[in-house]
């Protein structure tokens, strides 16, 4: 009998950190897409002194959610994407807009795979 508690006791758990993880890397990825989505707005309304301070909290944000993340999640995918938003930052610095907007489309397009191959589905079991 104390080993099926046991089980049960740790099957509980087992659940229960898969979904913080998915909760976790969805409202990463929400809110990564959403101060995307401010940097380029504005971008698109020359407030370029505000849209470069948005793109470093983008990367310190992102360096303090990538560590936990890189608990439960392939590297490689994480370290393209801390290169994107990287790239994103330094393309809008140096006044590179269309590599800027590219960069911040291919940043949006990874966050958005990254979050989808990980949400637990069938097509993603099968």
């Amino acid at each position: 009998m104390k080993r099926l508690i046991i089980s049960i006791f740790l099957f509980a758990i087992t659940v229960a950190t898969c979904i913080a993880e998915t909760i976790f890397l969805n409202n990463t990825a929400d809110f990564i897409n959403q101060e995307i989505n401010n940097v380029i707005k504005e971008t698109s309304d020359e407030n370029l002194e505000y849209a470069i301070q948005l793109t470093e909290n983008i990367c310190i944000n992102w360096q303090k959610r990538e560590p936990l993340i890189s608990t439960f999640i392939n590297h490689d995918q994480l370290e393209e994407i801390g290169q994107t938003i990287i790239s994103m930052k330094t393309n809008l610095c140096n006044g590179q807009f269309e590599d800027f907007f590219v960069e911040s489309e291919i940043a949006k397009l990874k966050l958005n795979y990254l979050r989808d191959a990980e949400t637990p589905s069938i097509k993603n079991i099968l």
